[in-house]
């Protein structure tokens, strides 16, 4: 077997794009260091909980702040069922804070996540730039151009320098879309191990994005996928082993805390009889906002009936995702910003309508890829999900990196076409327009804010 971290070694066309890629990720994570730092560095030493510090707290676009609790108080924050490996990897940087908590008093949640997402975020460029150059046949430069276009993007942009799960389930995506792209390109197989390793990883961070994987190497190997051997192998196993995990989490660590949170509701509740009304009209409130479920029961009660699809559609999933509202900006919908935010200036719904304009034409050219045809199943699954099911539909923006890497390799098949010089000429000097006003845009707006 080679070596397999050998794929995350950097190579000498790659050096400059990885040294710029660190330093641009590491000035977009100062920026939210330097607008949370005095609220998110105190040491806990038992006197404020992880919880209270840190909920609600986090005042950009709407991510969590549940990795910043995990590294000051180790427990499980996020939805096991939807993550059910992200707490345990990030046990040793919880020990790490731990010790730099009671060594120095100083919380350093923030400069250990953002040093994991600048790493993450970086490898994610990479590996862009490798799938639009090795696997999509792009010369050097168009492929940097079109990795820049991915990274312009308002939900990309943001998930680059926040705390939550987002820029992971990218980098290993994007992982995945590579080591399944240059499989397809030589005709061999995909190894089981990489199969396995990568669905692992993928459903463990984000449970659906383990079905993206799942279907992404059946795209790959064809009807050798159901072999016995695969079966058990890249499916069962792996399963068995996040079910493990999901299991163990919950009694360790989920138990105990829902145990804990029932003491203190009825300590709460013998001081303020009304606390528990007050907590019924909280989630009445909440709910308003996630709009109307289908059902109470586990994972029905994320399917909205009751919200606006369109709205959905045209200023969150092809919206906000791309460029960032000026109104209400990085607002986050359980602290006041409007379920519907619209644009003032028409030239972003130009320049949006744009994007998607080569998007599609690019899924058209490309129809007959496989690779293009798995992400079109993946896109497929998002789609389901978050419009056909709702679920987050009034907050699609912020799961952008679930989807948005499928827009520049769709553009790359346009490069691919057989066209005049000028035609082609044409496109890249669009491409490189729209990068640039979306990096300026966004990026503005972004700073702006954070330093407000």
């Amino acid at each position: 077997m080679r070596n397999p971290f050998k794929i995350f070694g950097i190579r000498r066309d790659e050096r400059w794009m990885a040294v710029v890629s660190v330093c641009v990720f590491a000035l977009l994570n100062a920026l939210l260091i330097y607008n949370h730092y005095g609220r998110f560095t105190l040491a806990n030493h038992g006197h404020v909980g992880a919880y209270s510090l840190f909920n609600n707290k986090l005042f950009f676009s709407g991510y969590d702040p549940y990795a910043y609790m995990t590294l000051t108080k180790y427990s499980s924050y996020y939805v096991l069922d939807r993550h059910p490996l992200y707490t345990l990897l990030l046990y040793p940087f919880a020990w790490l804070n731990h010790l730099i908590m009671t060594t120095f008093n100083f919380n350093a949640a923030m400069f250990i996540m953002a040093a994991l997402v600048v790493a993450a975020a970086t490898y994610s460029a990479l590996f862009m730039y490798r799938t639009l150059h090795e696997v999509m046949g792009l010369g050097r430069a168009d492929s940097r151009w079109l990795t820049a276009l991915l990274f312009s993007f308002a939900a990309i942009m943001t998930a680059s320098m926040s705390p939550d799960h987002f820029i992971f389930s990218l980098f290993l995506l994007v992982l995945t879309v590579y080591v399944l792209g240059r499989s397809m390109a030589s005709g061999k197989p995909v190894a089981w191990w990489k199969a396995a390793v990568l669905y692992f990883f993928t459903a463990g961070i984000t449970l659906t994005n383990g079905l993206k994987s799942l279907l992404g190497v059946w795209f790959t190997d064809g009807r050798s996928t159901f072999k016995p051997k695969n079966v058990v192998l890249v499916l069962l196993l792996p399963s068995a082993l996040l079910l493990g995990s999901y299991a163990l989490q919950y009694e360790e660590l989920l138990l105990p805390r829902m145990q804990e949170s029932d003491k203190i509701m009825k300590k709460a509740e013998a001081k303020d009889p009304y606390v528990l009304q007050k907590d019924s009209l909280k989630r009445q409130a909440n709910q308003k906002i996630t709009g109307k479920p289908i059902s109470n029961e586990p994972f029905l009660k994320w399917i909205d009936t009751s919200s606006s699809r369109v709205d959905g559609i045209v200023e969150g999933l092809f919206g906000e995702s791309i460029a960032l509202h000026k109104d209400y900006l990085l607002g986050d919908i359980y602290l006041g910003r409007p379920l519907v935010v619209r644009y003032h200036n028409p030239l972003n719904y130009i320049i949006n309508g744009l994007v998607v304009l080569l998007f599609m034409a690019g899924i058209v050219v490309g129809i007959r890829r496989r690779v293009i045809l798995m992400l079109l199943s993946w896109f497929g699954v998002d789609v389901f999900i978050h419009v056909v099911l709702g679920f987050g539909i009034n907050e699609v923006y912020i799961n952008g990196t679930h989807w948005m890497f499928f827009i520049p390799i769709a553009i790359a098949c346009l490069y691919r076409l057989r066209m005049p010089e000028r035609a082609l000429q044409a496109l890249r000097l669009t491409v490189m327009a729209i990068t640039i006003f979306l990096w300026s845009y966004n990026s503005y707006l972004i700073a702006s804010y954070m330093l407000g």
